[in-house]
Formats: structure tokens, sequence, C-alpha cells
């Protein structure tokens, strides 16, 4: 029997609070700025002399995932795949084994991911397989900006 997955959340950040144990998700998005250009420029002063000057909020850091799943046995295995949903290219994946001693129970996981390898305008996915199932995913449409 496969899993039911709950809810599926990208964020900038996930965290636990220590006193209650509950998440805290920062940050979520379904859109994601990129640019191709390089992400400084150079000006001239006055003066004269040149100065770069570094564009800021287009690097964006490690993303994390936030899952809720139920009916879950013990030990078993998802595969959290990024895929390119035009071309059909998988740009990462890794494998999840979960512990859960209560099928009754929710199972939360909280996954620190890299840096999502957007290189071109698009729709992108996250998705959660179970024995090669999908249980779910989460669009992210890749928008490309210009550096100005």
């Amino acid at each position: 029997m496969k899993p039911v997955l709950q809810a599926l959340v990208l964020a900038d950040r996930v965290y636990r609070d220590a006193v209650s144990g509950k998440r805290i998700i920062a940050g979520t998005f379904t859109s994601f700025w990129f640019s191709k250009t390089p992400a400084h420029k150079e000006v001239t002063q006055p003066d004269g002399t040149k100065r770069r000057l570094l564009a800021g909020g287009l690097q964006a850091g490690s993303p994390w995932a936030y899952l809720s799943l139920t009916d879950v046995v013990d030990g078993t295995k998802l595969l959290l795949q990024f895929v390119n949903v035009g071309t059909q290219k998988q740009l990462f994946s890794t494998e999840v084994e979960l512990k859960c001693t209560d099928r009754l129970a929710t199972v939360e996981v909280e996954l620190a991911l890299p840096m999502l390898p957007i290189d071109a305008k698009g729709v992108y996915a996250f998705e959660v397989l179970c024995d090669g199932e999908l249980l779910g995913s989460y669009r992210i449409h890749a928008v490309e900006m210009t550096v100005a």
C-alpha cells in the first residue's frame, strides 16, 4: 500500500520549533526568477573611476521541501525528483526512507534541497514518487529576468 501525501510545499526555509515540535514554513513560492546575464554591472563614477555593482535578489539559497504523509509503513522509500515539465528532463533526484511505527500517524518530513538547477524559462515540478507511482507534485514557474 502506498502512503497518502497530505501536503507538499517548497519554501525558503522549514523550521521545527524546539518546544512544540511544530513546523514553521517560511517563504513559500510558486515562481522563480532567474537571470542568464551576469548579476553585476560596471558603472563609471563622475571622477572617471569604474565600480562594479552587484544586483541583489538574484541568487536564491537552497530551498526546503515539506512533506506530510499518512498511511506510512516503516521503511517506505520515496523518490523525490525535480524535473523540467516541458522537456521531461530530470534535473536531480534523491531517495528518502521513512520511519514510522504507527500507520495512522502523520509523518512530517523537512528536507534541505540543493539549489534549484533552473536555467531556462518554463514550468518545473518537484515530484514525490513511491514504487514508481506519482504521489504528488509541486509546480514552479521559472521566469527570466534581465539585469539592468
